[in-house]
């Protein structure tokens, strides 16, 4: 029996999408990211290079219009609803898909359509 100061850890249940199951947006970013790891030799990015890799991709804050560089109030709004998504889903580490996800919940859109 455990005590009620034992907290139960959250019950996480996820699925990663199959390739075929993302929609083409959510395809381009996740090839961009890891084109991105690949060109700089990193496992992991922080928040400025996935910033970076959105802006590449042709997104833009809909509040900042069309700056290039992430502003520190861009990163810390990334950085607090990450870590909101992390502590409410339990999880360290958010799928490339739910990463994008929670930018365009933050007002992130493309500013340009991308041909393939």
């Amino acid at each position: 029996m455990s005590s009620p100061e034992h907290k139960k850890k959250p019950v996480v249940r996820t699925r990663t999408p199959r390739p075929d199951e993302l929609t083409r947006e959510t395809f381009e970013f996740i090839a961009a990211i890891d084109d991105y790891k690949r060109r700089h030799m990193r496992s992991f990015l922080d928040d400025r290079e996935v910033l970076e890799v959105l802006f590449d991709l042709g997104y833009r804050d809909a509040a900042q219009g069309e700056v290039r560089d992430a502003s520190e109030g861009q990163l810390e709004a990334f950085s607090a609803e990450r870590y909101r998504y992390r502590m409410e889903k339990g999880r360290l580490f958010p799928t490339w898909s739910e990463v994008l996800d929670l930018l365009l919940g933050l007002g992130w859109k493309r500013s340009t359509d991308r041909a393939a």
